[in-house]
Formats: C-alpha cells, structure tokens, sequence
C-alpha cells in the first residue's frame, strides 16, 4: 500500500464527481450514496473520548460532559469520569471493543434522550465544530453539492454522533452510531443493532442501501465510496466499498490519517487530512 499522500479534496470530488456523471449517463435518475466515519476521519480528535495532544486537552469529549452534568446513573460524584475511562480501558484491552463500545453508550442508560442530544448538539455548534479537518469538509461539503447523499458510521454513540447534524448540513437521521432503544424517550442499555462498529457497519450499510431503493421506487442507487482511519473499525467498510463493481467508473475507498502498513488491502487509497490549527 502506498504512503499516505496529502489530501487533495478537489482531485477526490473530480473523480467522484465523473464517475457520477458517467453513471447519469446510463442512468439518469441514478441515486448516489458515500460512506464516512466520524471520529479520526472528519473530525480530528473523538467526540466521545474527546482530544488531547502530548498531555494538553484540547477539548473535553461528550462522555466526560454527559457524566459531569449528570446524565449518567452509574458513574456519580468525585472521580467519575475517570473511573468511567478506567472500565472502558480495560473492557477494550481485555474483553474487547464489541463490548467496550457499547459500554460508553450504556453507561448513560435511564437518561433522557431529548437532554442529551441537546448537549451534542451545543457541543457540535460551539466547540468540536472547529475540529472538523478542514480537507474532509471540503470533499463533504462538496459532494453535498452535487447532491451525494452521505450517511456517516460510527463507533461512538448516535446520541451523540447525531450532534453534528447541523455542523454538516445533513439531516440527523443520516448520521449512525451504537443506538441504544429509547421508550419513552428516556435511553435504555438494550442496543438497536447492528452495532456499528467493524462488520456492522458494512450490516448497517445494507440496511441503508435497501431502504434507499425501497425509497427510490425503480431508481438504481449506487454507492461511489467511502472513507475511514481505522484498519480495525473501518477497515471491513472499505474493503466491501471497494469491491464494489459499478457499471461504469469505480468507487473511492480510503484510508485516512493511517501508517501503509496498517492495511494490507492494496484496493484502497491512503490518504492524509491536515487539522485545522489549534488555537492558544
């Protein structure tokens, strides 16, 4: 797999861009779909986990928020947050991230639903919003203006995936992540699957593909790519996108901010996004 070049917005959405337009071609009520993870991919950082850089916090992640304001049950009072980290660590280093992913939603269960995607979203609009890589946004910003329909998938919780709605221009509906059940409005441990994480989010993919023809009454959808930094979580995302035949063009499927060794998939392009500069 070759290095990782620094990304070329402009190039990605011209070759995207012209494997639509040969496809309209053929099809012109064609629907098109791209694929992107969140945390790592557009967002430089996680917004569940939040970001540091050598031991500075640049920003607080919506874990250590939701648990400070009090929306969590089971981790209360001094030190809660970092006994929260201190499970999740060791559920991902010795149960695995199946679990370990999950946990950060579930430890949320009983808390209401409206009040947390509140504090998302004021999250999204006011701080992680500047935290978008400034090439990812513009190779969203335009396929959305062509009118690719993007549907992002991610391992951190949709409570608070679904924040970024508006700082994407998307509707929040098509922004996934481990969702757990809701009666009532008030969140419960139950996960609604698939988990998105690794092979769920090619199962969630397909669930998206069919409802979208479902939708599209006859119209052919085709999915042109997808983008993600982690070989483990994303890595079987891409490879599906990436064997994907079209009947004219090829998909994009891509590696973001990832080392070349940390793929052996020779299909997929490694690419490099470039944070926007911290401020102070």
């Amino acid at each position: 797999m070759p290095a990782p070049q620094p990304s070329h917005p402009e190039g990605l959405l011209r070759k995207l861009k012209a494997t639509s337009r040969s496809l309209l071609a053929r099809y012109p009520r064609a629907r098109f779909l791209v694929f992107w993870d969140l945390d790592g991919t557009l967002l430089h950082g996680d917004c569940s986990e939040g970001l540091s850089i050598r031991g500075r916090v640049v920003y607080p992640g919506l874990v250590q928020l939701g648990i400070e304001r009090g929306f969590s049950s089971a981790y209360r009072g001094r030190g809660a947050f970092e006994r929260a980290m201190t499970d999740y660590a060791f559920l991902k280093e010795r149960v695995g991230p199946w679990i370990a992913y999950p946990f950060l939603a579930q430890i949320f269960a009983g808390a209401s639903a409206k009040e947390l995607g509140a504090l998302s979203r004021g999250h999204f609009e006011g701080v992680l919003s500047g935290h978008f890589y400034p090439g990812a946004k513009r190779l969203f910003d335009g396929l959305s203006a062509l009118g690719v329909e993007q549907h992002v998938l991610s391992a951190s919780p949709e409570i608070f995936v679904r924040g970024a709605a508006s700082c994407l221009g998307v509707p929040a509906g098509r922004l996934h992540g481990i969702r757990l059940r809701a009666p009532r409005g008030k969140l419960a441990r139950e996960l609604a699957y698939p988990v998105t994480y690794a092979e769920g989010k090619v199962a969630k993919l397909s669930l998206i593909v069919k409802a979208s023809t479902t939708e599209s009454r006859g119209r052919p959808v085709f999915v042109l790519g997808a983008f993600g930094d982690s070989p483990d979580n994303d890595g079987p995302l891409l490879a599906h996108v990436s064997g994907l035949a079209l009947p004219s063009g090829t998909t994009v499927a891509a590696l973001v901010n990832a080392e070349p060794t940390d793929s052996k998939d020779a299909r997929l392009q490694s690419i490099r996004f470039t944070p926007a500069p911290l401020s102070g």
